[in-house]
């Protein structure tokens, strides 16, 4: 490797880990500028020293480039987040990293480390059935808006003494009232 060449790969890792807001390039490719710096330098804290990042970070990073080409395909198009790369990198067996990568792709992060325990947990059983329960209902998004109210002392009264008799809390028995109160008028329809 010549001067130029790791001033390039330097500058991109630099701009990827540390100068931008948002990485220019992919994780896979980030990863492949790491190799190339730590096989020229012969270790990873010396390209963490000259990015100016955690020794930490390259090791994760150089975890990726060993990965099969299918999973490091769905991490390039970003289907499967860097932190869930990581572990995926940590499965033995190739065709399993291969069947839990599809299995994640697209997923939540909170959603696929689900599907990654549960792969690790039983390693034999297929991952289908359990991405389809992991994500089932999830796709649905409701909008909430919060409402602060000043309520005088004695309203808020009335509104405890009721909120105890009917064993809820005050702010319950106010999501009632105005439900109740939007039914009525035939303007909203509540669940």
């Amino acid at each position: 490797m010549d001067e130029t060449n790791e001033e390039k790969l330097l500058a991109r890792l630099y701009l990827n880990l540390k100068g931008a807001k948002k990485k220019q390039d992919n994780w896979v490719d980030i990863a492949e500028d790491c190799k190339q710096l730590r096989d020229y330098y012969g270790s990873a804290k010396k390209v963490a020293d000259k990015v100016g990042v955690s020794y930490e970070l390259i090791r994760a990073l150089l975890k990726l480039p060993p990965l099969p080409e299918e999973v490091k395909t769905l991490i390039k198009d970003e289907k499967i987040l860097f932190d869930v790369a990581q572990r995926i990198a940590r499965i033995r067996d190739k065709e399993k990293q291969v069947e839990v990568a599809q299995a994640v792709a697209g997923l939540r992060a909170h959603d696929a480390r689900d599907v990654l325990q549960y792969a690790k947990k039983y390693p034999k059983e297929p991952l289908d059935d359990f991405r389809k329960r992991v994500t089932e209902g999830k796709d649905k998004i409701e909008k909430v808006h919060l409402a602060m109210l000043p309520l005088k002392e004695e309203i808020y009264s009335l509104l405890k003494t009721e909120s105890q008799k009917k064993k809820i809390s005050v702010e319950k028995l106010i999501l009632l009232i105005v439900d109740q109160w939007a039914m009525t008028n035939g303007q909203v329809k509540v669940k």
